[in-house]
């Protein structure tokens, strides 16, 4: 068997989406910014090119249930959750062995689980040319970079290299440099320079080049993962994950081995692409109404404007005289901050640890 694989991973807790998103119910169950949850949209999306039994979602244990009752067509065995959160090194290393032990030829595509991309068509396509990429390079690994539209400041970046020439049709490069996320200044200058795209978490390759890749920058996660793959498909996987996955080190698949390989390579993926991170993203994924507001749900602004608006279903909000502020209303939290500062959302769901409220997190 061989073909393309999919990889979606789906652990965090999407705390910048708080008060609709909690520990219980995170943000890649939820539908935010459309009618459809994040994760039930990036499976549909894959199509026939990955379908469902050819796809494995890997997640934190807590959401293993809710996670198959919306995947009723990904295989049951292919809902992994993961014992604790050990960051996407951890996450990825373990699906490239899981997917080793069912299809080892596979061209394995790790994907976020909670990002929106269109047009879907092109997406898919260049899927496909990542696989005819790895067929001519099978020990590399292939990263996806979003080609940007503006100077983003809260995304990494990846430097474009040498053209290793067209692969199904699409370019390919090989990656020169992860660079961390910019200053305005600097992220400026890339865009009119040109070479430079945004690090989206979309990458691809066999399962023995990433194992190669693991074995060479992080071996202290060898045994461990060797055990959990092992166990895989037997009675004894639970206990051995519960047991083996606690142990590996928790660190970044960036920091931990992409940015310490000397072959990778990079394809410019040119689609519009949103990792939905913090309640401002509504702003990207709906329209405006006249005044400049976003509205999600059952909202009213009198003399108001440039605010993002969220009521939950029999709720409503309503505002008057203000600009610029996300408002959320859920049935037993209102959140508030100022539009151009969503990334505080997280200071708050800290806070309210801090005082004890536990409970509405």
């Amino acid at each position: 068997m061989s073909g393309l694989f999919g990889v979606l991973m789906a652990g965090g807790s999407g705390t910048r989406f708080w008060p609709a998103s909690r520990v219980r119910r995170p943000k890649q169950l939820l539908p935010i910014g459309g009618d459809e949850p994040l994760l039930a949209l990036t499976s549909r999306r894959l199509g026939d090119v990955i379908p469902p039994e050819r796809q494995m979602v890997i997640t934190s244990a807590r959401y293993v249930d809710q996670v198959r009752a919306m995947l009723t067509e990904v295989p049951p065995e292919q809902v992994i959750g993961e014992p604790k959160g050990r960051d996407t090194a951890a996450c990825v290393g373990l699906a490239g062995r899981l997917v080793e032990r069912i299809d080892p030829d596979a061209t394995v595509v790790a994907m976020p689980s909670d990002h929106v991309i269109e047009p879907i068509d092109e997406f898919l396509a260049h899927l496909q040319a990542a696989e005819a990429a790895l067929d001519a390079s099978p020990g590399s690994v292939l990263v996806f970079g979003v080609e940007p539209d503006r100077p983003a400041t809260g995304y990494g970046y990846l430097r474009r290299g040498a053209s290793i020439g067209e692969r199904g049709g699409r370019e390919v490069h090989a990656l020169e440099a992860f660079i961390e996320k910019p200053n305005e200044e600097r992220a400026k200058e890339m865009l009119a320079a040109g070479g430079y795209s945004w690090n989206a978490g979309l990458f691809a390759f066999r399962p023995a080049a990433l194992r190669a890749a693991y074995d060479a920058h992080l071996p202290s996660m060898r045994a461990s993962l060797d055990r959990i793959g092992a166990a895989y498909l037997h009675d004894e996987f639970d206990q051995v994950l519960a047991a083996e996955f606690p142990k590996l080190e928790k660190i970044s698949i960036d920091y931990g081995v992409m940015e310490k390989l000397d072959d990778a390579l990079l394809m410019p993926l040119p689609v519009r692409w949103d990792d939905v991170g913090a309640w401002d993203a509504l702003a990207r994924l709906a329209d405006e109404d006249s005044d400049g507001n976003v509205v999600d749900g059952s909202a009213v602004g009198v003399n108001s404007s440039g605010n993002i608006l969220s009521a939950s279903e029999g709720s409503v909000v309503a505002v008057h005289g203000v600009e610029g502020l996300i408002v959320v209303h859920t049935p037993d939290a209102t959140m508030v901050c100022r539009r151009d500062d969503a990334q505080g959302v997280k200071a708050i769901t800290e806070a309210l640890k801090a005082k004890g409220y536990e409970s509405f997190l």
